[in-house]
Protein backbone atom coordinates (compact mmCIF):
# COMPACT_ATOMS: atom_id res chain seq x y z
CA UNK A 1 0.00 0.00 0.00
CA UNK A 2 1.46 3.52 -1.04
CA UNK A 3 4.67 2.14 -1.88
CA UNK A 4 6.23 2.89 1.33
CA UNK A 5 9.56 2.26 2.61
CA UNK A 6 9.34 1.10 6.33
CA UNK A 7 12.36 1.98 8.10
CA UNK A 8 16.34 2.22 6.86
CA UNK A 9 18.95 1.55 9.83
CA UNK A 10 22.94 1.63 9.56
CA UNK A 11 24.72 -0.05 12.44
CA UNK A 12 21.60 -0.47 14.40
CA UNK A 13 21.03 3.69 13.87
CA UNK A 14 17.89 4.88 12.62
CA UNK A 15 18.59 6.97 9.71
CA UNK A 16 14.76 6.98 8.62
CA UNK A 17 12.30 6.66 11.30
CA UNK A 18 11.28 3.34 11.64
CA UNK A 19 7.38 2.70 10.57
CA UNK A 20 5.00 0.45 13.23
CA UNK A 21 4.64 -2.70 12.67
CA UNK A 22 1.22 -3.61 11.33
CA UNK A 23 0.98 -0.16 10.56
CA UNK A 24 -0.38 0.75 6.81
CA UNK A 25 -0.60 4.32 6.99
CA UNK A 26 1.56 6.24 5.49
CA UNK A 27 2.10 8.73 7.62
CA UNK A 28 3.78 6.19 10.01
CA UNK A 29 6.03 5.50 6.90
CA UNK A 30 9.66 5.97 7.08
CA UNK A 31 9.54 7.29 3.26
CA UNK A 32 6.83 7.30 0.61
CA UNK A 33 6.68 8.48 -2.94
CA UNK A 34 4.38 11.50 -4.49
CA UNK A 35 3.31 11.02 -7.66
CA UNK A 36 1.71 12.54 -10.11
CA UNK A 37 2.08 15.43 -8.08
CA UNK A 38 4.01 16.88 -5.24
CA UNK A 39 2.35 19.05 -1.96
CA UNK A 40 -1.32 20.71 -2.11
CA UNK A 41 -3.34 21.67 -5.20
CA UNK A 42 -5.57 24.52 -3.91
CA UNK A 43 -8.78 23.09 -2.96
CA UNK A 44 -7.97 20.31 -5.36
CA UNK A 45 -8.96 22.28 -8.46
CA UNK A 46 -6.80 23.63 -11.01
CA UNK A 47 -7.83 24.92 -14.82
CA UNK A 48 -6.70 22.68 -17.78
CA UNK A 49 -7.40 23.48 -21.72
CA UNK A 50 -10.43 25.51 -20.94
CA UNK A 51 -12.33 23.80 -18.23
CA UNK A 52 -11.34 22.26 -14.92
CA UNK A 53 -9.96 19.69 -13.09
CA UNK A 54 -11.50 19.06 -9.88
CA UNK A 55 -9.99 16.18 -7.29
CA UNK A 56 -11.22 15.27 -4.33
CA UNK A 57 -9.87 16.33 -0.55
CA UNK A 58 -7.40 13.51 0.69
CA UNK A 59 -5.89 14.86 4.00
CA UNK A 60 -9.23 15.94 5.69
CA UNK A 61 -10.13 18.24 7.38
CA UNK A 62 -7.72 19.98 4.25
CA UNK A 63 -9.70 21.15 1.51
CA UNK A 64 -6.72 21.04 -0.89
CA UNK A 65 -5.87 17.51 -2.77
CA UNK A 66 -2.05 16.74 -1.36
CA UNK A 67 0.94 14.74 -2.71
CA UNK A 68 -0.68 12.96 -5.56
CA UNK A 69 -2.59 9.72 -5.32
CA UNK A 70 0.33 7.13 -5.27
CA UNK A 71 0.79 7.37 -1.36
CA UNK A 72 -2.25 6.09 -0.75
CA UNK A 73 -3.17 3.36 -3.69
CA UNK A 74 -1.49 -0.11 -4.70
CA UNK A 75 1.61 -0.95 -5.51
CA UNK A 76 3.05 -4.38 -6.35
CA UNK A 77 6.29 -6.00 -6.62
CA UNK A 78 7.89 -6.28 -9.36
CA UNK A 79 10.93 -7.24 -8.88
CA UNK A 80 12.83 -8.36 -5.54
CA UNK A 81 16.25 -9.59 -4.31
CA UNK A 82 18.37 -9.13 -0.99
CA UNK A 83 19.36 -5.71 -1.70
CA UNK A 84 16.76 -4.40 -3.94
CA UNK A 85 13.09 -3.96 -4.73
CA UNK A 86 10.97 -2.30 -7.42
CA UNK A 87 7.54 -1.98 -6.77
CA UNK A 88 4.84 -0.37 -9.28
CA UNK A 89 1.63 1.53 -9.73
CA UNK A 90 -0.47 2.07 -12.34
CA UNK A 91 -3.33 4.48 -12.91
CA UNK A 92 -5.75 4.01 -15.95
CA UNK A 93 -7.22 7.44 -16.08
CA UNK A 94 -10.83 6.40 -15.89
CA UNK A 95 -11.16 7.51 -11.98
CA UNK A 96 -12.78 10.52 -11.17
CA UNK A 97 -10.30 13.72 -11.08
CA UNK A 98 -6.78 12.61 -12.52
CA UNK A 99 -8.04 12.08 -16.19
CA UNK A 100 -4.94 11.14 -17.13
CA UNK A 101 -3.37 7.46 -17.03
CA UNK A 102 0.02 6.68 -16.38
CA UNK A 103 2.22 4.05 -15.09
CA UNK A 104 5.03 4.32 -11.90
CA UNK A 105 7.70 2.46 -10.84
CA UNK A 106 9.77 3.05 -7.55
CA UNK A 107 13.55 1.30 -7.71
CA UNK A 108 14.58 1.03 -3.89
CA UNK A 109 18.42 -0.06 -3.95
CA UNK A 110 20.61 -0.49 -0.92
CA UNK A 111 24.57 -0.29 -1.85
CA UNK A 112 27.92 1.30 -0.10
CA UNK A 113 26.87 4.57 -0.99
CA UNK A 114 23.42 4.13 0.57
CA UNK A 115 19.85 3.77 -0.04
CA UNK A 116 19.44 4.67 -3.68
CA UNK A 117 15.81 5.99 -4.26
CA UNK A 118 14.68 6.07 -8.23
CA UNK A 119 10.70 7.12 -8.60
CA UNK A 120 9.64 7.58 -12.27
CA UNK A 121 6.37 8.05 -13.91
CA UNK A 122 5.74 7.23 -17.62
CA UNK A 123 2.70 9.24 -19.25
CA UNK A 124 0.48 6.59 -20.87
CA UNK A 125 -2.62 8.77 -21.83
CA UNK A 126 -1.54 9.92 -25.28
CA UNK A 127 -2.29 13.72 -24.64
CA UNK A 128 -0.43 16.19 -22.61
CA UNK A 129 -0.01 15.12 -18.78
CA UNK A 130 1.02 17.81 -15.92
CA UNK A 131 3.24 15.72 -13.76
CA UNK A 132 5.13 15.80 -10.58
CA UNK A 133 7.19 13.83 -8.57
CA UNK A 134 8.63 13.87 -5.41
CA UNK A 135 9.67 11.93 -1.84
CA UNK A 136 8.67 12.39 1.47
CA UNK A 137 11.84 11.00 3.74
CA UNK A 138 10.89 10.83 7.36
CA UNK A 139 14.87 11.50 8.82
CA UNK A 140 15.78 10.90 12.17
CA UNK A 141 15.54 14.25 14.58
CA UNK A 142 17.35 14.57 17.66
CA UNK A 143 17.53 17.75 19.79
CA UNK A 144 21.03 18.26 18.70
CA UNK A 145 19.82 18.33 14.90
CA UNK A 146 21.74 20.67 12.16
CA UNK A 147 20.30 21.30 9.04
CA UNK A 148 22.10 22.40 6.03
CA UNK A 149 21.34 22.83 2.42
CA UNK A 150 21.07 25.73 -0.28
CA UNK A 151 18.77 27.06 -2.06
CA UNK A 152 17.34 30.70 -4.19
CA UNK A 153 14.73 31.71 -1.80
CA UNK A 154 11.54 30.31 0.58
CA UNK A 155 7.64 30.69 -0.41
CA UNK A 156 5.76 32.63 2.35
CA UNK A 157 2.30 30.27 2.70
CA UNK A 158 -1.12 31.14 3.45
CA UNK A 159 -2.72 30.46 6.67
CA UNK A 160 -4.02 27.22 4.71
CA UNK A 161 -0.75 26.31 3.55
CA UNK A 162 -0.55 27.81 0.12
CA UNK A 163 1.66 29.90 -1.59
CA UNK A 164 1.36 33.72 -1.20
CA UNK A 165 3.72 34.55 -4.67
CA UNK A 166 5.44 35.97 -2.21
CA UNK A 167 9.50 34.73 -1.92
CA UNK A 168 11.47 35.28 1.59
CA UNK A 169 15.04 35.30 2.20
CA UNK A 170 16.48 31.95 2.33
CA UNK A 171 17.61 32.48 5.83
CA UNK A 172 14.22 33.10 7.30
CA UNK A 173 13.65 30.25 9.68
CA UNK A 174 17.66 29.77 10.18
CA UNK A 175 20.91 30.17 8.25
CA UNK A 176 20.54 26.70 6.43
CA UNK A 177 23.42 27.70 3.85
CA UNK A 178 26.07 28.34 6.45
CA UNK A 179 28.94 26.22 6.81
CA UNK A 180 27.63 24.37 10.31
CA UNK A 181 23.62 24.17 8.89
CA UNK A 182 21.37 25.52 11.39
CA UNK A 183 19.45 24.17 14.28
CA UNK A 184 15.38 24.15 14.11
CA UNK A 185 13.23 26.29 15.66
CA UNK A 186 10.16 25.99 18.04
CA UNK A 187 7.11 25.73 15.65
CA UNK A 188 6.14 24.41 12.26
CA UNK A 189 8.11 24.59 8.91
CA UNK A 190 6.04 23.46 6.27
CA UNK A 191 7.69 25.48 3.15
CA UNK A 192 9.23 24.95 -0.10
CA UNK A 193 13.06 26.43 -0.93
CA UNK A 194 12.93 26.78 -4.56
CA UNK A 195 16.16 26.77 -6.70
CA UNK A 196 17.75 24.11 -3.95
CA UNK A 197 20.91 22.64 -5.39
CA UNK A 198 20.51 19.25 -4.56
CA UNK A 199 22.22 18.66 -2.04
CA UNK A 200 21.58 18.46 1.98
CA UNK A 201 22.77 16.81 5.53
CA UNK A 202 21.41 16.21 8.77
CA UNK A 203 24.36 16.36 11.36
CA UNK A 204 23.70 15.46 15.27
CA UNK A 205 25.28 13.58 18.11
CA UNK A 206 24.88 9.82 16.14
CA UNK A 207 26.56 11.30 12.91
CA UNK A 208 25.67 12.68 9.25
CA UNK A 209 22.63 12.09 7.09
CA UNK A 210 23.35 12.94 4.01
CA UNK A 211 21.07 13.53 0.84
CA UNK A 212 22.10 13.98 -2.81
CA UNK A 213 18.88 14.12 -5.26
CA UNK A 214 18.69 14.71 -9.20
CA UNK A 215 15.45 15.62 -10.65
CA UNK A 216 14.47 17.45 -7.98
CA UNK A 217 15.14 21.47 -8.21
CA UNK A 218 13.41 22.73 -4.72
CA UNK A 219 13.14 20.90 -1.24
CA UNK A 220 10.19 21.05 0.96
CA UNK A 221 10.97 21.21 4.82
CA UNK A 222 8.82 19.98 6.57
CA UNK A 223 9.54 20.40 10.60
CA UNK A 224 6.60 20.64 12.64
CA UNK A 225 6.65 20.93 16.37
CA UNK A 226 6.81 17.22 17.26
CA UNK A 227 10.08 16.79 18.00
CA UNK A 228 10.97 13.55 16.68
CA UNK A 229 9.31 14.86 12.71
CA UNK A 230 11.93 15.59 10.35
CA UNK A 231 11.75 15.53 6.06
CA UNK A 232 13.64 16.99 3.39
CA UNK A 233 11.37 16.19 0.36
CA UNK A 234 13.07 16.61 -3.03
CA UNK A 235 10.44 17.67 -5.14
CA UNK A 236 10.15 18.67 -9.35
CA UNK A 237 7.81 21.63 -9.10
CA UNK A 238 6.61 24.09 -6.32
CA UNK A 239 3.48 23.25 -4.28
CA UNK A 240 0.30 24.60 -6.46
CA UNK A 241 1.77 24.15 -9.30
CA UNK A 242 -0.90 23.38 -11.00
CA UNK A 243 -2.36 26.53 -10.37
CA UNK A 244 0.56 29.19 -10.34
CA UNK A 245 1.66 28.16 -14.27
CA UNK A 246 4.85 26.60 -13.11
CA UNK A 247 3.67 22.87 -12.99
CA UNK A 248 5.92 20.29 -15.51
CA UNK A 249 4.01 18.57 -18.32
CA UNK A 250 5.20 15.61 -19.59
CA UNK A 251 4.53 14.12 -23.02
CA UNK A 252 2.88 11.47 -24.52
CA UNK A 253 5.15 8.10 -23.80
CA UNK A 254 7.51 10.16 -21.59
CA UNK A 255 9.12 9.45 -18.34
CA UNK A 256 10.02 11.66 -16.24
CA UNK A 257 12.30 10.32 -13.12
CA UNK A 258 13.57 11.53 -9.62
CA UNK A 259 16.54 9.79 -7.62
CA UNK A 260 17.33 10.16 -4.05
CA UNK A 261 20.78 8.91 -2.91
CA UNK A 262 20.30 8.41 1.28
CA UNK A 263 23.89 8.07 2.77
CA UNK A 264 24.72 8.03 6.85
CA UNK A 265 28.30 7.31 8.72
CA UNK A 266 29.33 7.94 12.07
CA UNK A 267 31.09 10.87 13.49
Amino acid sequence: MGGLIAGLEQGGVPVLRRMPEGSTNPLDAACFPMVPWCNRIAGGRFGWEGGAITLAPNFLPERHAIHGHGWQSEWHVAEQSADRCVLEHAHDGTAPGWRWAYDARQEVMLSEAGCIITLSLTNRSGRLMPAGLGLHPYLRRRPTSRVRFAAEGVLAISADMIPTGEVLLTDHFGDFAGENGAALPDGLIDHCYAGWNGAAVVQDDCGTIALIAQGAGHLHLYAPSDPAILCLEPVSHLPDAANSGTMPLCAPGETITLTLRIGASAD
